[in-house]
């Protein structure tokens, strides 16, 4: 009988079902493992929620202080051009000022020292010489305001709706704004007449009859702007009662 030089293979020891069981059981589940992971996760997603809040909050406050910026520079800018204004306006007036000789000095002083007109008596009645009366009243400011720019009472008893009113209104304070200023002319009512409402109007009219003197006005420059005198110039006024008191709600010259 042969013997084989190979040596015997080697025998591995066996190993019980519970062994086997307990290393399957612990390749399979590795709770650890998991652990690990679901907190890494977790990590991670507060770490991206972090960056995107602070992301948030940098834009807001980069936005918060564009606009602060951006509100900062168009204020200077107003200021600037509000101070621009001023400085030009000082500048001209300086300049009309050094332009008036002291007989004009004291024309302006006088215009401008003009005393108000005195409210007739029983203007504010609801009567026809309560309406006269205001209309009196009324060509009194319009002198008034064009020599001194005060419109103030000229506006109170003036409607909305009065277009011949706003007018005067606008060309008396233009008048003073430039600088300008109007001598006191003569004027004399020598007829006013009072009608009754119209059916379909809801005023009542005032027809003036004036004579006018010669009107002296200077805007913006030394030489005088004159109106020659002017007689029996006729006049229409449209008067309403309101609120204890009569405005003005129209007014015409009528050319001729």
């Amino acid at each position: 009988m042969s013997t084989s030089l190979r040596p015997p293979a080697p025998v591995r020891p066996r190993q019980s079902a519970a062994a086997r069981g307990r290393k399957s059981a612990v390749g399979r589940n590795r709770p650890g493992v998991r652990c690990r992971r679901r907190r890494a996760a977790a990590g991670l997603v507060a770490v991206c929620a972090l960056a995107l809040s602070t992301a948030a909050c940098s834009l807001k406050d980069a936005k918060a202080e564009a606009s602060a910026s951006a509100s900062a520079s168009a204020s200077a800018a107003i200021a600037r051009a509000e101070k621009g204004l001023a400085d030009a306006k000082a500048s001209a007036t300086a300049s009309r000022e050094a332009a008036l000789t002291p007989e004009l000095k004291t024309q302006r002083d006088t215009a401008l020292a003009e005393p108000a007109p005195v409210k007739p008596l029983h203007m504010d009645e609801e009567t026809s010489e309560g309406a006269a009366g205001s209309v009196h009243y009324f060509l009194e400011l319009y002198r008034y305001a064009f020599m001194t720019g005060d419109t103030t009472e000229l506006a109170a008893m003036s409607e909305d709706v009065c277009v011949f009113c706003k007018s005067v209104i606008d060309q008396a304070t233009e008048l003073h704004e430039g600088g300008g200023w109007a001598n006191k002319w003569e004027q004399e009512i020598t007829n006013i007449r009072y009608y009754e409402k119209l059916e379909g109007y809801n005023y009542n009219l005032i027809h003036v009859h004036i004579n006018y003197g010669q009107m002296t006005s200077y805007y913006q420059s030394t030489t005088p702007d004159i109106t020659e005198p002017k007689e029996d110039q006729e006049l229409k006024f449209g008067v309403r009662y309101v609120n204890g008191r009569w405005m003005i709600s129209e007014g015409e010259v009528i050319s001729k």
